[in-house]
């Protein structure tokens, strides 16, 4: 098949091209360096030599956590590395893989998960495997020696021939380590195991590697954090043996970040010797690096000593070691340095010429990330030509390409068609014989959606060489998208003010609606048309989401929002449905510094650079274009990262929510786009300024809170224009929200009052009944409509006086608007008829029902609570107390001096007003329940006075659990401990109660605190079913992962958990209040503002009605010691 291809646009990419060539290329970008090794990204190397064959068992990264699949690296000069796939593991992880040959002769494959180590058994190196222990089960899991992590297994074999496994992360933390056994002739189970711990093996983290030299044992491992430029290597050495006693050597660390970061993160490596001669072969991070440091290439440096046996610092390179290579003559590479042309590429760092320089650090990689790309070499000269050798950047991915020669570079012919290949390999070693001078290859898709178009290296030879491609069994491809570019369009421009819709039109390409139950008010707001998120409400799109948006890639999203008030996590847009880290697609308006604006699973989270202004209209872009994530706001660059996603796409897309429907969002959104394609900065510009100028004035009261005011804000336009007022009151009349006042003044009115054409519209209340006014000033004509009737001019000047600077009702009004410019009668009408349709959708009698009348919890605070209607806005006030409109149906009043009796109404989001509900005060006190202060005792008196009951382990020596109460605090300590473990049960106090109840406690100390460390131990109050352990309520401190205060429901098909995200900063007073079948969670600074948590109320009706276990606790989840201190225990019955 013959393509043409304009010889003129190939030449202009070759003038393009000439900056490129003049740049002065880096250290690690010059041709023919050796370092990395394989081309691709791989992780945890661990190089064995079998007979004149070396194998590269690694990780494979740069797919999320190296994500797999099982496979090797095999060379016979160390230097032209071919992949191979094996068929074991299939799952989900494949992790530090290392292989050695038996006590048998067999060879043997240890690999990890998370936190387990697996082995299998094969007759050759490469497979196939056969599982050392069957189901799925590891022969080593978590913990097997205490203080020992389980992961990164590492053999050695001794001059004795016993074979020992070394493993272990994570051994940063008090009495932990390195772990290592002897391993018995099944080679899955210990003849001896011991624990090196972390004060020998300094700064222990993780990747034990031994080896033996000249009578000295060197343990080396790695330290720091893999993901960052902090992971280096350390080692210890013996003289004795494989375990110890070991020494610290003063050359620690010895390998780690160079000087201008280009090997960055080295680590986890394994040890060659070959001729007397030792080398690392190691890992560290891809020039330029990747975000979250889980692209990483392999590279190997040579190891010297000194006299004493230490090993010296490493020197590492770019260049290699090339004197270790065999000199062997090797076909000439027709196509190193030649000039190379493509249909683009992404900046500098990828540039072309990067194709053809026999390098594997760098590589070419177009623009797009989607749809078909090409790039073309010039030989120079016509030559035949019989092999092209391919190394794509990813190599365990299947790419659809079409190999293709020309003569004259306009029209080409095929040298071989991929274009329905679904297999991967490396390097792809295509055979043909073409007589050419350009050789093009058109990369058109990908295994995985939005995967770079990449290349590390094409080779083009005269000769057809021995070589065949290994390829991989057939690979599962992705359907190709029909349809690209702006997917979703919505606009509340296209919906009538006033009104409640269920389903919102998509405009964009895909078509269908968005749907949601409880129906979304259409509202004016600081000048903008807007739908209106109540925090409740979430909206699924009738369509399905794209699988162009899956995985990795390209999207954009724009959006017109106005958050008056930002939590933590506000969700605005999903399409995920993922679990798996990088796996989810969110994106909000919150103010979490790690992933308030975008939530992939970890490392990719963003959160805003500054968190948007609250209260205030902004234009937000999340772009992505396969390599960076950015986010503008108004306009303006935010952050900008680069990632690689691996997106696991929902059945529809949720819009006010996450993907699970939590994280609600409470605001405003104007319009909204959602594309298939990432926009540049030229675009997003563009869309932040093309602003409809529609300003007018308007006065609302749909969310003023009752009472005085003196200032309240325009809501007719964008900027924040203030508006005073004499003698104003918010009140209720006539079931609404109204405003009544003197002198209304602003810049933003008299600039329309001064016009000769204006409009005023409004209603009022008086006699019992609302009215609706239009005013029409045409160059000082002025009409009066009377509900859209014309009325006497008389009449509007008793109800309203207008000055050039003041504006004067006489009435309460629930709304007022200024325009420039007049209505004729139809549009006056129109006006009228919307109004009275709004005016009809009140909230016809509607009287909250009272849930829990008012009492009191404690000794000074009163509760109340009726029943929640969605939708709706409460207000609870009594003498000297009001809590203000507020979604939560129910407040908790902070003195016991409300008055006798509290009043509750409630709102909708258009300011109608239901009727009052009054309910007494109970004078009924509740009972306090409180230990002794000057009682002390332990858990070994057997029983513990003031509770009803204890558990805990038994084994108090390997978890250290112990209880105590000294001078009116409570110790509760352990390690290792965990919920449905007989053996390492955490220890718990409880009282049995029945009914309500609330519970308050100090959580005073936690370990950690003092020394500013966040760790996995938790404490707090604990709410359990007696009939089912597995059915409970907890309000803890949790400092790791900078968790703080935390929220959990558990139970059958239950599970919720929610943080403030304040780690060390926590509130220590905790609050546990039960009121039939809801769970209030709060905490406190002080003990006396309280605080809900997040996510709570719970609701657990198959908890009411029950006796329960109600009392404190303390769970360590790992191998530290951890502990709660309690104070201030208090339980009011």
């Amino acid at each position: 098949m013959k393509h043409h291809f304009s010889f003129a646009i190939l030449a202009a990419m070759v003038m393009s091209l000439t900056g490129l060539v003049a740049q002065p290329l880096k250290p690690y970008q010059q041709p023919n360096v050796l370092n990395p090794l394989l081309p691709g990204y791989f992780a945890d190397p661990s190089i064995k030599k079998i007979t004149d064959t070396y194998y590269i068992y690694a990780t494979t990264d740069g797919n999320g956590w190296g994500a797999g699949p099982s496979q090797v690296w095999s060379s016979r000069d160390l230097k032209n590395w071919t992949i191979q796939p094996m068929n074991w593991p299939n799952t989900h992880w494949y992790w530090a893989p290392d292989m050695t040959q038996g006590y048998d002769g067999r060879y043997y494959l240890y690999y990890s998960q998370p936190v387990e180590i697996f082995g299998a058994v094969a007759d050759s190196p490469t497979g196939p495997w056969e599982p050392l222990v069957t189901e799925g089960k590891s022969m080593i899991p978590n913990y097997m020696i205490p203080g020992v992590i389980t992961l990164d297994g590492q053999t050695f074999r001794d001059d004795d021939g016993r074979i020992y496994l070394f493993w272990g992360t994570w051994g940063i933390y008090p009495d932990h380590g390195c772990g290592v056994g002897i391993l018995n002739r099944d080679m899955k189970t210990f003849e001896k195991t011991a624990l090196i711990p972390n004060t020998v093996a300094k700064d222990f983290f993780e990747a034990p590697y031994m080896f033996k030299r000249k009578g000295i044992y060197y343990l080396m491992y790695s330290s720091g954090h893999c993901e960052d430029g902090t992971y280096r290597v350390q080692y210890v050495k013996s003289k004795t043996g494989p375990m110890g006693p070991f020494e610290y050597p003063s050359t620690n660390p010895i390998l780690i970040t160079n000087e201008d970061g280009s090997i960055h993160g080295p680590g986890h490596h394994s040890i060659l010797e070959q001729d007397n001669r030792y080398f690392i072969v190691y890992h560290r991070h891809n020039n330029p690096h990747a975000g979250g440091g889980f692209h990483r290439q392999v590279a190997m440096d040579e190891l010297f000593f000194t006299p004493d046996g230490d090993i010296e610092p490493v020197r590492p390179t770019h260049a290699g070691v090339p004197d270790l290579f065999p000199a062997v003559v090797e076909p000439v590479d027709l196509a190193f340095g030649k000039t190379v042309t493509a249909s683009s590429w992404y900046n500098t760092d990828f540039r072309p010429s990067f194709l053809v320089d026999n390098n594997n650090g760098t590589l070419w990689r177009a623009k797009n990330n989607q749809g078909p790309a090409w790039v073309a070499i010039d030989l120079g000269k016509t030559m035949d030509i019989q092999t092209i050798s391919i190394q794509f950047e990813y190599p365990t991915y299947a790419y659809r390409y079409r190999l293709e020669t020309s003569m004259d570079g306009i029209v080409w012919e095929n040298f071989v068609d991929r274009s329905d290949n679904d297999r991967w390999a490396s390097p792809i070693v295509e055979h043909g014989k073409a007589r050419t001078r350009y050789v093009r290859l058109n990369v058109l898709n990908s295994q995985l959606n939005g995967l770079p178009r990449g290349v590390w290296n094409m080779k083009v030879y005269a000769q057809k060489l021995p070589q065949q491609t290994l390829w991989s069994a057939a690979q599962k491809m992705p359907v190709q998208e029909v349809a690209v570019g702006n997917l979703i369009h919505i606009d509340a421009a296209n919906y009538q003010e006033g009104q409640y819709v269920k389903s919102i039109q998509n405009k964009g390409l895909l078509g269908g609606m968005f749907s949601t139950e409880q129906a979304l008010a259409v509202k004016n707001y600081q000048g903008k048309k807007a739908f209106f998120f109540d925090g409740g409400t979430a909206l699924r799109s009738t369509f399905a989401v794209p699988q162009s948006l899956a995985a990795n890639g390209s999207y954009s999203i724009g959006l017109w929002v106005n958050n008056p008030d930002i939590a933590r996590f506000e969700q605005l847009v999903a399409w995920s449905s993922g679990q798996q880290d990088l796996s989810k697609a969110i994106f909000g308006y919150g103010t979490d510094a790690g992933r308030g604006a975008i939530t992939h699973g970890s490392w990719p989270d963003l959160g805003y650079a500054s968190v948007p202004d609250s209260n205030v209209w902004h234009h937000i872009v999340f772009s992505f274009d396969g390599y960076q994530e950015s986010v503008y706001v108004d306009g303006k660059l935010q952050r900008r990262e680069n990632r690689m996603l691996f997106v696991k796409p929902g059945d529809v897309f949720v819009l006010g929510a996450s993907d699970i429907l939590d994280q609600h969002f409470s605001g405003y959104v104007s319009s909204l786009q959602v594309y298939n394609t990432s926009l540049d900065e030229e675009e997003v510009v563009r869309l932040a300024n093309e602003v409809p100028k529609s300003n007018f004035f308007a006065l609302q009261t749909d969310d003023l809170n009752l009472g005085k005011l003196s200032t309240l804000r325009n809501q007719g336009t964008a900027k924040d224009t203030l508006v005073t007022v004499d003698d104003a009151e918010v009140m209720i009349a006539g079931n609404r929200l109204a405003l009544k006042g003197k002198a209304f003044e602003s810049s933003a009115l008299r600039e329309i009052l001064q016009l000769q054409r204006y409009t005023l519209y409004f209603d009022w209340y008086d006699d019992g009944s609302w009215q609706h006014a239009v005013l029409v000033n045409d160059k000082g004509k002025k009409s009066f409509y009377r509900n859209g009737k014309i009325e006497k001019r008389v009449f509007s000047d008793k109800l309203l006086r207008v000055s050039k600077n003041t504006l004067e009702l006489a009435y309460p009004f629930h709304f007022f608007r200024a325009y420039a410019g007049t209505l004729t009668s139809d549009e006056v009408d129109a006006k009228f008829s919307q109004w009275k349709e709004g005016l009809a959708k009140g909230l016809d009698g509607y009287v909250p029902q009272v849930l829990s009348p008012p009492h009191l919890i404690n000794a000074d605070q009163v509760f109340a609570q009726v029943e929640k209607k969605p939708g709706m806005w409460y207000l609870f006030r009594s003498d000297g107390e009001s809590s203000g409109w507020k979604q939560q149906s129910y407040h908790l009043f902070k003195s016991s001096g409300p008055g006798k009796s509290i009043e509750v109404l409630a709102k909708d989001a258009f300011g109608h007003v239901s009727e009052p509900v009054v309910e007494a005060i109970s004078a009924q006190k509740p009972k306090l329940v409180q230990p002794a202060q000057d009682e002390s005792y332990s858990a070994k008196d057997q029983e513990i006075p003031f509770w009803d009951g204890y558990h805990y382990s038994e084994k108090t020596d390997s978890t250290q659990t112990a209880l105590s109460y000294l001078a009116g605090t409570w110790k509760i300590q352990s390690k290792n401990t965990k919920w449905g473990d007989a053996d390492l049960l955490a220890p718990f106090v409880f009282k049995e109660l029945e009914g309500d109840f609330t519970l308050e406690v100090k959580v005073s100390d936690v370990v950690g605190l003092g020394r500013k460390v966040r760790t996995s131990s938790e404490a707090g109050v604990m709410i359990q079913s007696m009939d089912r352990k597995d059915a409970y309520i907890s309000n803890c401190i949790l400092t790791g992962w900078n968790l703080g205060n935390l929220s959990r429901s558990i139970g059958p098909q239950i599970f919720q958990e929610e943080n403030t995200g304040t780690g060390l900063n926590f509130s220590p007073y905790l609050q546990v209040q039960k009121v039939g079948s809801y769970f209030f969670l709060r905490c406190s600074i002080d003990g006396v503002d309280w605080k809900d948590l997040p996510g709570t109320p719970f609701l657990r009706p198959d908890l009411n009605g029950k006796r329960l276990r109600v009392g404190l606790y303390q769970i360590a989840g790992n191998n530290q010691l951890g502990y709660g201190e309690f104070e201030r225990l208090c339980i009011w019955k």
